[in-house]
């Protein structure tokens, strides 16, 4: 890609939306950095931010850098770990932020969302209007980001994933051409998105099916380190309950910060009701205090934003799928508590339990779970620097503890080879996990969207089809 090719790119943007591009010696170009949740994709540096307002706008960028060749980047929410994967260094970074369309079809239960919204603003929308969407648990991630990756709610158990609420999508090919996908109109592009990435275009607005909302109950408890096994017991046995009632969602977390380890529940009743049998044992674990209450879907995403916040940190972030089984789960917290003690002298870690959603489908999207795998728990494993020079360190630390557990999850038989988009590291094979049958479909339309490639090759971010650890993220 030569310069000026790209300069001439940033001249036509720059002619065409004078407001809308940002480069490196204006103010806002460093707003747009600091926009991102990681301090590792905050740092690099695109040839320009380019934020269209429309489906057209962006149309007519991913034209101009195709036609010169222009490598490019595509940014929702940013709330992506790893370096690259959703921001670009010397490219055209086409900063989605501005398509923030809402509208809502009361009739229908549905909504129309641009990509650029968070979850936050969703929410309040929705809440007002009596209604709710199946999306993120944190308030601040970004709509396309989310469900692109699949997307857990705290809908999970009742409603399944997150892309799965999705009737139909907005895209922008590599051709220039904005379609509507859904399972009437571009059916096979419409299957392919729900669990098939950025592969295949730029989504631009979701239209996702809505529910009657009247609140919820739940919230966080903090509980000692002394009773994690107590919590991990606990929470093995509430997934299983959810399959008679599925309006219940938990996730447990584990930071080690020095020398400490604390433990959180995350307890959530999407029915404003309080203290409901199914949470007997959760509820039961020791706790160091407590915000259980009734409270909205807004209010708990924005406490897990709150704790997320990335507070300058890198973070190297990624998943294992295991079958659930507490004495598994047990051997997974041990391990984590053992490596992350070697490094709590400069660096933070987070372990976390994340039950897979269970479609009532599973052939309406990509990843190749079956009904008969059970319970499977993705366990992402997290640590954070604020030191360059220990990117590498974590990045193998995280390596070798992935590898102890996926061993040891294969000799008990409880091992199963999915991986999470949304919790995956840069050196996963995301697609991969989806099993070959998912992969060959996968690449058929590929063929017939972007015969070119463009996505492949002009947008290095992202989970790749034809996967290696360099080109995915």
């Amino acid at each position: 890609m030569s310069a000026s090719r790209l300069d001439q790119v940033v001249t036509e943007l720059a002619r065409l939306y004078p407001d809308q591009i940002f480069q490196p010696d204006q103010p806002s170009f460093k707003a747009c950095q600091d926009a991102y949740w990681s301090w590792i994709q905050k740092e690099i540096k695109p040839r320009c931010f380019f934020q269209p307002h429309t489906a057209e706008q962006l149309a007519r960028a991913v034209t101009l850098c195709v036609q010169a060749q222009c490598p490019f980047g595509v940014k929702s929410g940013g709330h992506a770990h790893a370096s690259g994967a959703s921001c670009i260094n010397g490219g055209i970074q086409l900063d989605l932020v501005k398509l923030r369309r809402m509208e809502i079809d009361k009739d229908k239960r549905t909504a129309l969302i641009g990509t650029g919204n968070t979850w936050r603003a969703v929410y309040t929308t929705l809440q007002n209007e009596g209604f709710i969407a199946a999306g993120g648990r944190s308030a601040d991630v970004g709509v396309g980001g989310f469900l692109v990756g699949g997307g857990i709610s705290f809908y999970a158990a009742e409603y399944g994933w997150g892309i799965d609420q999705v009737r139909s999508f907005e895209v922008v090919l590599s051709s220039g051409q904005i379609v509507q996908a859904s399972r009437y109109n571009e059916p096979d592009l419409f299957r392919t998105l729900r669990g098939g990435g950025g592969n295949f275009g730029i989504i631009t607005a979701y239209e996702v099916d809505i529910f009657p909302y009247s609140g919820m109950w739940g919230g966080r408890t903090t509980v000692s380190s002394a009773y994690a096994k107590d919590a991990i017991e606990a929470y093995a046995d509430f997934i299983p309950r959810l399959d008679a009632d599925p309006k219940g969602h938990t996730i447990v977390i584990f930071d080690a910060l020095g020398t400490e380890i604390t433990v959180r529940q995350y307890i959530v009743s999407t029915q404003p009701k309080k203290d409901l049998p199914i949470f007997d044992r959760l509820r039961k674990v020791p706790a160091i205090d407590s915000s259980l209450d009734f409270t909205d879907y807004t209010d708990l995403a924005a406490d897990i934003a709150d704790l997320q916040a990335g507070g300058g940190y890198r973070h190297a972030v990624a998943t294992i799928t295991v079958k659930l089984d507490q004495k598994l789960l047990e051997f997974i917290y041990d391990t984590y508590v053992q490596y992350a003690a070697t490094i709590s002298e400069h660096s933070a870690g987070c372990l976390e339990f994340h039950a897979l959603p269970r479609s009532s489908n599973p052939d309406d999207n990509m990843y190749g779970l079956k009904k008969s795998d059970g319970h499977l728990i993705a366990v992402m494993l997290a640590f954070a620097t604020s030191s360059p020079e220990r990117d590498n360190e974590l990045l193998t630390l995280q390596q070798s503890v992935l590898g102890i557990i996926k061993t040891e999850a294969q000799e008990r038989g409880l091992y199963h080879p999915f991986i999470f988009a949304n919790y995956a590291g840069p050196f996963q094979d995301v697609v991969g996990s989806y099993g070959e049958e998912s992969v060959k479909f996968l690449r058929e339309i590929a063929d017939k969207y972007d015969p070119d490639h463009i996505f492949e090759l002009l947008k290095p971010g992202g989970f790749k089809i034809n996967f290696s650890p360099s080109s995915s993220q």
